[in-house]
């Protein structure tokens, strides 16, 4: 994988443990303010002749740790943006070295939207599910405001026909992407738009300014205040109380103030207790201590 990509990949919390395909690098859209990902990696898809020699070899590494690997996650920030014609020929280089029970992926709720139902369709009866959607928030104003390329509208169309298809995903959503000035609309939206929607897993991560992101410069202008931990905490706890769906809680990501993994409904009490808990027996500058301990040890893991 050295080969593909830098020290970091950007892959789906979900299907973590799944065996990574490289197919693309970096993401097709490379707009949004948040994200430092065109940073590090140009947007860039791989040959199928350089895909299918890094499956040879993976086939020989799991064949002499006799192991057989059955669940697949295509790199790296939006596969799905490919031709539907090369992902069916990646598929199929797939099933000519493995058993496959899925194949997931990272996907814009506007790649799916651009896809037609027979092209979705065909990757699904080649083993495509679990794909991992980045709405971030339900707040068009949010959204607008990072340029995400995309609506709510968008993001509940998207979400509606997979639903229709069959094919599950995932979503994830950022807290405090509306900073100060939009934590309000963008709670409110974010609880709306996740009760409207059908996915397996929820992921919680929390917006960090990374400095070579656009939106470091929005922050050194004042045009973009981050939230204080507590008021992290707030619009999780809005979120997740809101919520009514059933449904898997991951916010195990480094990002969030305090690491939880829940199934609700039958989880959602004992969740809110502690995050209620965290937030309500900790001051501000102990919040923000617990997170620099945190940092510290982000390149060690």
């Amino acid at each position: 994988m050295e080969n593909f990509y830098p020290i970091y990949m950007y892959t789906p919390m979900p299907e973590m443990h799944n065996v990574m395909v490289p197919v693309t690098s970096g993401c097709s859209y490379q707009k949004c303010l948040y994200c430092d990902l065109n940073f590090r990696q140009k947007f860039h898809v791989f040959k199928l002749a350089e895909i299918e020699d890094y499956l040879r070899k993976e086939k020989i590494k799991y064949d002499n740790m006799r192991r057989s690997p059955k669940k697949f996650t295509l790199l790296e920030g939006n596969p799905l943006c490919v031709k539907a014609s090369f992902l069916e020929n990646v598929f199929a280089l797939i099933h000519k070295y493995f058993e496959v029970e899925y194949i997931s992926m990272f996907a814009r709720a506007t790649d799916v939207l651009r896809k037609t139902d027979e092209e979705l369709l065909r990757l699904k009866a080649m083993g495509m599910d679990r794909l991992c959607l980045g709405l971030e928030s339900g707040s068009d104003d949010v959204l607008s405001f990072h340029k995400k390329g995309h609506s709510v509208s968008d993001s509940i169309r998207a979400c509606k026909k997979l639903e229709r298809l069959g094919i599950s995903y995932s979503v994830y959503i950022m807290l405090g992407l509306g900073g100060k000035e939009l934590t309000l609309a963008h709670r409110e939206g974010t609880a709306k738009l996740l009760n409207e929607i059908k996915p397996f897993e929820i992921v919680f991560v929390t917006t960090v300014i990374f400095k070579r992101a656009p939106l470091k410069d929005l922050v050194c202008a004042k045009e973009f205040t981050r939230l204080p931990i507590k008021d992290v905490l707030a619009e999780e706890i809005y979120i997740l109380e809101s919520l009514e769906n059933s449904t898997v809680i991951k916010a195990t990501h480094k990002t969030n103030p305090l690491p939880l993994l829940a199934k609700f409904p039958e989880g959602k009490e004992d969740t809110l207790r502690k995050l209620k808990e965290y937030r309500d027996n900790n001051s501000e500058k102990e919040l923000r201590k617990n997170e620099m301990k945190k940092w510290t040890v982000w390149d060690k893991e």
